[in-house]
């Protein structure tokens, strides 16, 4: 590797225009003078975050710390040369590294890959004393999430894709408390291109300093890897800028979404009640209501319950809302109908629910 003189401090017009642009995205929703993890895999966008992250940071007065995770799905002499180069950029930047690897002795998929990498996250995020995470997903796997969520059938608030500052993705111990964790993404508005050149306006290009290649990024068995191979290359074709209007649309959908949750929640305060342990809603204003806004209303219905209603399942409660004497049964009770009120409960009105 080159020594940390040979490429930082590095500064051109390019660098702070880059810069600016995470800061602007970090600036609400964490303090200049906090402490980040940064997850940093080696791979382009998220030395770029790394290196912008602790730039912005140290100029602030707070600190960046890189957080490196093995999966166990690559041979151990490039998951040793990944993690190398984490450490060496760490070192050019002046902040620590903490690594670990997955306990697993198998080959995961990418979900359960997914679930280790941000359980062992978590644990390193306390150990840095941060409650927050930045790792690097761009505008490009923003356009790829939404993509695969519409194929799979979703909603808007699947179609408003991945936030910039959300909740900790995975359940568990180390991501909650009084300060619960968070993943924030000041990348999700920059393209894979301008990574590419504020990676080359750094000098971190050539051999020993450009970022890690994974081939498995190229594994077309993958779903994601589909996506960004085949799908966005011909929706290129038909619009240059078609991974920045996907984006777009993600952003339309989250404030759709969210206005009508507003409206959902306020229907649900004022025409919901509790009667004999089960959930009560005139069949009437329910009827009354937008289908969307009516949706949302069931499905906060079926919680406040403790029910589990699927989208399906909630289509099918506005099904039977329009007639007495109908029920549907649903996870953990049902929900039914009399002359007046849809009603969601453990026990319908017959008794417990039959299997069905």
């Amino acid at each position: 590797m080159t020594g940390p003189s040979d490429v930082f401090p590095r500064r051109t017009r390019s660098t702070a225009a880059f810069e600016r642009r995470v800061g602007t995205a970090l600036g609400a929703h964490v303090a200049s003078d906090s402490t980040l993890l940064v997850a940093c895999s080696g791979g382009p966008d998220s030395a770029a975050a790394l290196v912008a992250v602790a730039r912005l940071l140290q100029a602030a007065g707070g600190q960046a710390v890189a957080a490196h995770f093995n999966h166990g799905m690559r041979a151990e002499a490039e998951a040793a040369a990944d993690l190398a180069y984490v450490e060496w950029l760490a070192d050019c930047l002046g902040v620590r590294v903490l690594s670990g690897r997955t306990a697993e002795d198998r080959s995961m998929s990418e979900a359960d890959a997914r679930e280790a990498r941000y359980r062992w996250l978590a644990t390193a995020a306390r150990e840095a004393d941060s409650t927050a995470c930045v790792t690097g997903h761009t505008l490009d796997d923003q356009a790829e999430t939404v993509l695969l969520r519409l194929a799979r059938g979703t909603g808007l608030a699947g179609a408003a894709g991945m936030d910039l500052d959300t909740p900790w993705p995975v359940a568990c111990d180390a991501a909650g408390g009084d300060a619960p964790l968070r993943v924030l993404r000041p990348l999700l508005g920059v393209a894979r291109l301008d990574v590419a050149v504020y990676l080359e306006a750094l000098g971190l290009t050539g051999e020993g300093r450009a970022p890690r290649h994974d081939a498995s990024n190229d594994d077309l068995s993958f779903s994601r890897n589909r996506v960004r191979h085949r799908v966005l290359p011909e929706l290129d074709a038909l619009n240059h800028r078609a991974a920045e209007a996907l984006a777009r649309f993600a952003g339309h959908a989250r404030r759709d979404d969210a206005a009508l949750e507003a409206w959902a929640a306020r229907e649900a305060a004022a025409l919901m009640t509790i009667e004999d342990g089960a959930v009560r809603i005139e069949r009437r204003q329910l009827s009354e209501l937008p289908e969307a806004v009516a949706l949302r209303l069931v499905r906060r219905a079926a919680k406040a319950a403790g029910l589990s209603v699927d989208a399906v399942q909630a289509e099918g409660v506005l099904g039977i809302a329009g007639r007495r004497g109908a029920r549907l049964d649903v996870g953990g009770g049902s929900v039914w109908t009399d002359a007046e009120a849809v009603w969601f409960g453990a026990t319908g009105p017959d008794g417990p629910p039959q299997a069905t």
